[in-house]
């Protein structure tokens, strides 16, 4: 079968263009110039003939001119999109990548073609982010050395102390005091040498209020805020906060949560291109709610990790429960004060305690911690088997 195309050639690097007929028969091609450019001498020159399979053609896109890229290096253009597409298609020597490519242009102008892809893309999506992100996200967190804890841990507590923490007003006995016990005691059991753990006592204040907190950074810093302290009863309530940030620093929650953040903010760019305008708050809506959610994965672990050493250590989990009520008690009672000083705050409140109900699922969803009722839970079970004297609890 012969197929003849009109449309214009190109010699090899020129810009200029002589009126031209494609011929393709079987496994050649010729292409017959039919401008009459005496000047160019163009009378005398013979018609190209090559092999098909050598000739590079373009991607189509839409209506726009097709080229066609011919053994010698000239080129060769056509507006009948339809008739290259029927050469390719019937051509058994056409090279394989135009063919794949034409067949790429019909799916892309298939809406239920592109509609199937849109459902793979997010099921992979959605797939990477429910089970291939936990699963990469710790085997990188793993693999990475001590080292990189600690730089990262180093520049974060410079980060913080310039501009969120203030310095302690605990004295320097008390402070004594908890880091000793804290050797002594709870080291012992916070994994491999390579952790150098080291305590940091800081004030945090928010509108003016301090802040009982407790946070863990890569390196092994664990920085207690002043609020905490005063708030905390005992040495065992301390120590059970402690062992809980130690999870998350055995565990490499840190570096897991910056592994998340970065391969979610990647994944979103892929998707929705440039993050400008609505892209930029997609990826930050998608990072912060996928952060949320394994950071409360995190919390859990930690949780138990912490339960787990107290049966061993001696310190009934109970004393957990107790500063984490207080904490949360303290903080409510604070909001509530500063709110009850502003009239306008009022009849906001009042609508937010009514529809406290309905929004307790999505408030939980985008807490960073475990609802308090689920640690409790998981407290009390252990607190059980410390009282029956076990130091493992199954």
């Amino acid at each position: 079968m012969i197929n003849v195309v009109s449309g214009k050639w190109y010699p090899k690097d020129s810009s200029i263009q002589y009126a031209a007929q494609l011929t393709v028969d079987q496994t050649r091609y010729e292409v017959q110039i039919v401008s009459d450019h005496t000047a160019d001498g163009l009378e005398s020159r013979q018609n190209l003939i090559g092999q098909w399979s050598q000739v590079m053609i373009s991607d189509r896109l839409g209506q726009t001119e097709r080229k066609l890229t011919l053994a010698d290096g000239s080129l060769f253009t056509t507006q009948n999109n339809e008739a290259i597409d029927t050469l390719i298609n019937s051509n058994k020597n056409s090279d394989t990548a135009s063919q794949w490519r034409l067949r790429l242009h019909r799916h892309e102008t298939k809406l239920t073609s592109v509609l199937t892809m849109l459902v793979i893309t997010v099921a992979v999506v959605f797939g990477f982010i429910k089970w291939g992100l936990p699963w990469t996200s710790q085997a990188v967190a793993h693999a990475l050395p001590q080292k990189t804890g600690e730089f990262i841990g180093d520049q974060s507590l410079d980060f913080m102390d310039r501009y969120f923490l203030q310095p302690t007003q605990i004295s320097e006995a008390k402070q004594q005091q908890i880091t000793s016990r804290f050797e002594t005691r709870l080291k012992p059991f916070g994994g491999d040498d390579s952790i150098q753990y080291q305590l940091h006592f800081r004030d945090m204040k928010i509108g003016g209020e301090s802040q009982p907190n407790a946070f863990a950074l890569p390196s092994g810093d664990i920085i207690l805020t002043d609020k905490f302290v005063a708030l905390s009863q005992n040495d065992d309530e301390i120590d059970a906060v402690l062992l809980h940030e130690m999870g998350h620093v055995v565990e490499r929650h840190s570096l897991e949560m910056l592994t998340q953040n970065s391969l979610t903010t990647m994944m979103v760019i892929l998707v929705l291109g440039n993050p400008d305008g609505i892209s930029e708050l997609a990826t930050g809506l998608g990072t912060a709610l996928v952060s949320n959610h394994y950071s409360r994965e995190y919390e859990t672990e930690a949780d138990e990790f912490a339960f787990k050493k107290m049966l061993k250590i001696g310190i009934d989990p109970q004393a957990f429960v107790n500063i984490l009520n207080r904490m949360e008690n303290y903080s409510t009672t604070a909001i509530n004060t500063e709110d009850s000083n502003d009239a306008e705050n009022q009849q906001e409140e009042t609508r937010a305690n009514d529809e406290a109900v309905e929004d307790d699922k999505i408030s939980d969803f985008l807490s960073t911690h475990p609802s308090t009722q689920l640690r409790i839970k998981m407290a009390e079970k252990y607190s059980k088997c410390f009282a029956q004297k076990l130091t493992v609890c199954e």
